[in-house]
Parts: structure tokens; sequence; C-alpha cells
């Protein structure tokens, strides 16, 4: 992606300027989370949703990245080469990056094992997983003064719930609140993770950890 004011190229996956004017410059990364409109809606039932209308009627009520989605061969626009064959190339992963350590978090594995505890760069991390919206998130396990070990994920009706072992209070999985216990009011430290394919993840960073169960 380029910017206007300087036309500075940007890399859309690490968010680092690697052309122009601005070049090793680094945009803010900003957590998100990459998932259904059912479980959205799930978890924020008052959200808003944007509305960009065109000539050709309402934007993205279609995929047209559908044929390239479908095909399990095409990796990239140009033909880009899978770097590491030990995962398909299509496999998705959820990518984290803190300080200089990268780790990726396949769909594949985090189906066997949807609730991660881990340690990234010295920080204690979890990472939250639906298999049935495909949807991971990661928190910072940290509180001022703890930290927290989870366990238990378990749907709860429609909500993804987890429960920590510390202080035995129930989290909604997927945007870090408390839903009751001792903690309650309490927010987990969402943090930037990016939801992409296998191949590129690799290409981007070379050294990045794959975690397995």
């Amino acid at each position: 992606m380029y910017d206007r004011q300087t036309d500075s190229l940007w890399s859309h996956l690490t968010g680092t300027a690697v052309k122009g004017k601005l070049s090793g410059m680094r945009l803010r990364l900003y957590p998100a989370i990459h998932t259904t409109w059912t479980e959205w809606k799930q978890l924020y039932p008052d959200t808003l949703v944007l509305d960009k209308r065109s000539g050709l009627g309402l934007e993205g009520t279609r995929n047209v990245y559908d044929t390239y989605f479908a095909n399990p061969n095409q990796l990239g626009i140009f033909g880009t080469e899978n770097p590491d064959k030990s995962l398909p190339g299509k496999e998705y992963v959820v990518g984290l990056t803190l300080d200089t350590v990268a780790v990726a978090y396949p769909y594949r594995h985090l189906s066997v094992k949807p609730l991660v505890n881990d340690v990234v760069a010295g920080m204690p991390i979890v990472v939250a997983f639906s298999a049935s919206s495909a949807t991971g998130v990661v928190f910072s396990r940290k509180l001022p003064g703890r930290t927290l070990t989870f366990t238990n994920l378990r749907r709860e009706g429609k909500n993804l719930v987890m429960d920590d072992v510390e202080t035995k209070s129930t989290w909604r999985a997927l945007s870090g609140e408390v839903v009751r216990g001792r903690l309650a009011g309490t927010h987990l430290e969402q943090l930037p993770s990016t939801v992409g394919f296998w191949f590129a993840w690799k290409g981007f960073y070379p050294d990045t950890r794959v975690w397995k169960p």
C-alpha cells in the first residue's frame, strides 16, 4: 500500500515502509478481530456497520477473491512459492510479534488445542480460538500484581468462555472481559495479531516460531 502524502510504499502485513521518503518507519498496530458476523454480533450486539455504497451497489456483500481463496495452489497474486512446506501455503495462522520475536499459531493446531497459555519475548500471553467461527484472539495474561493462567475453554450458551486458575473468575474468551467472579469489571489487554496465510507470514518473518500442541 502507499500513502498519498509521500508516495512511500508500505508492507500491509508488517506496517513498515519499505520504499520512499518514510522507508524504515513503522505504523502503530492496533488490536483487531477477524471473525464472522454472527460471532461479532454476539460479542457486540449494539455494533455499527460500515455502509459503502457505490454506483455498483452496496460494497462488501460478496467476496471478490472467492476464486483465489478456493485455489490452494495459488499463493499470492504473482505466483509466490511457499517458503516452508512444513505447513500448506494457505494454512491460516494467527501471527504474533513481540519485540523481535514472531510466533505463528496454525489453525490446524488451534483446532486441537484451542486455548494456549504461552510466553513470547518474556510476556505471558493467551490465545483463544473458536473453531466454529475460525476466530483467534491474543491477550496478555498480566494484570497489575499477578499473572493469570487460563483453562476450561467452553461454550456457555452462545458465549465462548474460559476460567483463570488463580481466582476462578470466568471470562469471555474473545473479548477478554470477566463474566463473573472476583475479577468482575476487569479486561485483559488484547495484543495486535495478524490472521493470514502461512506462506505470507513465513515470507515476512522467516525466523518465526511455530506453536504446536
